[in-house]
């Protein structure tokens, strides 16, 4: 049986699930009524004033608990910017399990080649799985700029 190997998409799709479960347990550690987190906003340190991410650590923590309006009050955008990381993470999960249903059909098919052609894999042939792999890495890459935009267009620069 073939081994699985790992694309650099993959390991990008894996890592980024895992920070930002990694923001939601944060997000859910620091309560936001008790106002202790443990990095303070440099901006204020700097210059003594809010920037349009201050409160998001908070806004975060709301949404986490459930709190949509008082999430909104910490920081108007939070509650669209923690949207965007809920579907991203379930675009990494659902990009993962496809990934490995088209890796073990792939190996599936291998082995059934393999034992075909008398043991020696034959080769040359377009493997319409990795199409399959591309076309999903491009949508997920297009859907997830375009999502990006939408949800953190109030903190991009060049919107303002």
């Amino acid at each position: 049986m073939s081994r699985l190997s790992v694309s650099p998409y993959q390991m990008v799709n894996l890592l980024t699930g895992l920070a930002i479960i990694l923001v939601f347990i944060y997000s859910g550690i620091f309560a936001s009524g008790n106002g202790y987190y443990p990095f303070e906003c440099a901006h204020i340190s700097i210059y003594g004033d809010d920037c349009p991410t201050c409160g998001l650590s908070r806004s975060f923590s709301e949404m986490v608990r459930g709190n949509f309006e008082s999430a909104a009050g910490y920081n108007r955008n939070g509650p669209l910017i923690f949207g965007f990381f809920a579907f991203q993470l379930i675009m990494r999960i659902i990009a993962g399990l496809i990934l490995l249903r088209m890796a073990n059909i792939r190996i599936r098919l291998s082995d059934m080649e393999t034992r075909q052609s008398g043991g020696y894999a034959q080769s040359g042939k377009i493997d319409p799985a990795n199409r399959k792999e591309r076309i999903l890495i491009v949508s997920d890459s297009v859907l997830s700029a375009i999502l990006f935009i939408f949800c953190f267009r109030n903190l991009l620069i060049f919107w303002h």
